[in-house]
């Protein structure tokens, strides 16, 4: 306890300046209280020498008072459940030694089931609240309070990406193929499933006609307790995507719990409380060099939501900033929207089945969810927008990035091996000792190959292109031979590789001059030193997926 003590008091004097910003703000608050008092009794001073006029100006009258400041956020939830804490159990001289130590040491052990009780687990199986009700900071506007610099970047995207917006646009589902020629950088479905709609429906939607390349599809695909999953990735398969990430949106019940013993029954063996967006991506693109059309690592791959009482097969608005932070293009497409949330500027919203009817009317209202400016499809109009859009971010239609956004955004890891395309030099010395005299020269086949060439013509080239033929030089080895007289061990070598650039690439330095010794001894230096030069390019990796 000494010691906690002094720490604080350690912690206390090595922050002076922050000791007197406190007070000095606290001052000032004090301040700015004590002048709206005054003001205040002013004003109520002067209404009532007002009313005592004979004509009092009641216009003057009605006038409010200082208008107090709006509430600030409501504070955050506690990290945990407050628990009581449970008395001490009594002793058990009936348990054995073991059994005492462990049932004094932990409150929660219980002997007769060996285990120690969770109080936290037991309180939600008594009460209904997942534990995900707890997590500080889940709402997206308190996310990042203590990270100011992560809080910029996401007012610097959400302003860069409404300005650059297009005005949301909508037509009913039966109209979608008057989408074509138009190719989207993003495509976000929701399907409804039901009786008459099921995966073998969903595939047939022209959805290949309608991606650009590169491209990227978000596909909320269930809870996993069904065959969503796998179906999902099949899908994507057949519309020429490849599945590269899983969204997953995580349901709270704060509002919506209603005890134990309440949820509906279900055939899973676990409580449901989350649903999966699978992410497919279309095309090759580079996290580290195409930052012209993505962001990385802006979001997390979670979203913590209550949901929609009014709508429960609404999924999180926070989905569609997710997707504007990873994806500069501005060519967005919603399919099965809904009037009441999916209306958004920047996307052209395909609404299900009798949704297109309630625009109108929600519109007439100036319903909150029908965003300025929302119009029905246009394809002369999409047109010009689009060309517009493609002006500004210089001739791609993408939101144009700022320098303020690059140095705060996350950047990619830095890989220890070459730049894409690039050629290199890369050498090795070696040393070796043999029975007789000597010298064995080990030259490595060149490295590279063409920067643009697709990974599945890569892995090709590997087996068929003429190694001499590249753009970097392999390692060279040189052996050196002693005589055993003069002290040398037979077969002993030494190879170090001296990697100049850090930009070859190919296949193995396989020695070539090995038998260039003037007895017919191998220059084992001469092969180490070739077998060190070697490099590797990011598309000559194995498990290439196309999204770096």
């Amino acid at each position: 306890m000494d010691d906690v003590v002094e720490y604080n008091r350690d912690r206390k004097v090595s922050s002076p300046r922050l000791a007197s910003h406190m007070m000095v703000a606290e001052s000032l608050l004090t301040a700015h209280v004590d002048l709206i008092a005054r003001v205040r009794d002013t004003q109520r001073n002067n209404r009532r020498l007002l009313r005592a006029l004979p004509s009092p100006p009641l216009d003057l009258l009605k006038l409010p008072l200082i208008p107090s400041p709006s509430p600030s956020l409501s504070p955050s939830p506690p990290s945990s459940p407050l628990l009581a804490l449970r008395p001490k159990p009594p002793p058990r001289p009936d348990l054995p030694p073991p059994k005492r130590a462990r049932l004094a040491r932990y409150p929660n052990y219980v002997p007769e089931e060996e285990t120690i009780r969770n109080d936290y687990s037991q309180r939600y199986v008594d009460s209904g609240e997942w534990p995900q009700n707890w997590v500080v900071g889940a709402e997206l506007e308190r996310r990042f309070e203590e990270y100011p610099k992560q809080q910029r970047l996401l007012n610097l995207k959400k302003e860069s990406v409404d300005t650059h917006a297009a005005p949301s646009c909508y037509l009913p589902l039966q109209q979608l193929p008057s989408l074509h020629p138009f190719k989207f950088d993003v495509i976000l479905l929701d399907p409804p499933f039901s009786s008459s709609f099921g995966w073998v429906e969903l595939q047939e939607f022209p959805i290949p006609s309608l991606a650009a390349d590169p491209s990227f599809v978000f596909m909320w695909v269930g809870s996993g307790a069904g065959e969503g999953l796998e179906r999902g990735r099949e899908v994507l398969a057949k519309w020429g995507y490849r599945r590269c990430e899983d969204i997953v949106w995580v349901k709270t019940n704060l509002h919506s719990n209603r005890g134990p013993g309440t949820d509906p029954p279900t055939t899973s063996l676990l409580t449901r409380t989350k649903q999966h967006c699978l992410m497919g991506i279309k095309g090759t693109v580079r996290r580290s060099t195409d930052n012209w059309f993505v962001h990385c690592n802006v979001d997390t791959d979670v979203i913590i939501w209550e949901g929609d009482p009014s709508d429960p097969t609404r999924k999180p608005p926070e989905t569609y900033a997710l997707i504007e932070n990873f994806c500069l293009g501005t060519r967005r497409l919603e399919i099965f929207g809904r009037a009441r949330s999916s209306l958004r500027r920047g996307w052209v919203s395909v609404l299900a089945e009798g949704e297109h009817e309630l625009v109108p009317e929600l519109a007439r209202n100036r319903a909150p969810c029908i965003p300025d400016g929302a119009r029905p499809w246009d394809k002369d109009g999409w047109e010009e927008v689009t060309r517009k859009l493609a002006a500004l971010g210089g001739g791609k239609c993408v939101v144009p990035n700022t320098q303020e956004i690059e140095t705060l955004r996350p950047k990619s890891p830095v890989r220890s091996g070459p730049l894409p395309g690039g050629g290199g030099v890369s050498g090795g010395v070696g040393v070796g000792v043999g029975v007789s005299g000597g010298v064995g020269v080990a030259l490595g086949p060149p490295r590279g190959g063409r920067p643009n060439m697709p990974p599945h013509q890569a892995a090709q080239n590997q087996m068929h292109v003429s190694p001499m033929m590249g753009m970097g030089m392999g390692g060279m080895g040189i052996g050196v031979g002693m005589p055993v007289d003069m002290g040398g061990w037979p077969g002993m070598g030494m190879g170090v590789n001296m990697n100049l650039a850090g930009m070859g690439m190919g296949n193995m330095n396989m020695p070539m001059g090995m038998m260039m010794n003037g007895m017919g001894n191998m220059g084992m230096g001469g092969m180490m030193g070739g077998m060190n030069g070697m490099g590797m390019n990011q598309w000559t990796q194995p498990g290439y997926d196309g999204f770096q």
